[in-house]
């Protein structure tokens, strides 16, 4: 009799040992929001999107492989919310935190760049996860680092719009 209540007791724990691993790992809810306008030739084995053409200038999200003065940045202000623009090897980089989020389901994604009368302005879209998303709870950082050509910081006034 006792060592049936132990299979018991034991098959009981693995199920919900099982369970409860199965919950935990990435299912549909937890993907990152899909953006409705995707860069063409996304590829991530890069790090980066294709440059795509916005409205006046050229752009392509990164997601790895950052100069190293971004990845500092990022490391260093990973916990606040901040807007940067860095000019490295003539190219201009727009970096965004979204600083320290309590669970996965955070991301900031890129909307539009809008370039006209000496201000280049950065639409993007603060994403967080619904009421009923199911997300891990784990701590995120979510940033967003853009490439643009032809674009000096200084030569142009940065507004940062975020929805």
């Amino acid at each position: 009799m006792r060592k049936s209540l132990k299979v018991l007791l034991l098959s009981a724990l693995s199920i919900l040992l099982v369970v409860s691993l199965i919950g935990c790992s990435t299912g549909a809810n937890d993907k990152p929001p899909v953006d409705d306008n995707p860069p063409a030739g996304d590829s991530p084995q890069n790090g980066s999107s294709d440059p795509k053409e916005y409205n006046g200038v050229t752009g392509k999200v990164l997601t790895q492989g950052y100069p190293t003065k971004i990845e500092n940045y990022l490391e260093e202000n990973k916990l606040k919310e901040t807007q940067q623009a860095f000019n490295i090897d003539n190219r201009t980089y727009l970096v965004l935190t979204m600083g320290e989020q309590t669970s996965a389901g955070y991301a900031i994604e890129l909307q539009d760049l809008v370039l006209g009368d000496g201000t280049l302005k950065v639409f993007v879209k603060y994403v967080k996860p619904g009421k009923d998303d199911i997300v891990a709870t784990v701590m995120t950082y979510p940033s967003l680092v853009i490439e643009t050509d032809d674009i000096y910081e200084g030569h142009y006034e940065i507004a940062y719009d975020i929805e």
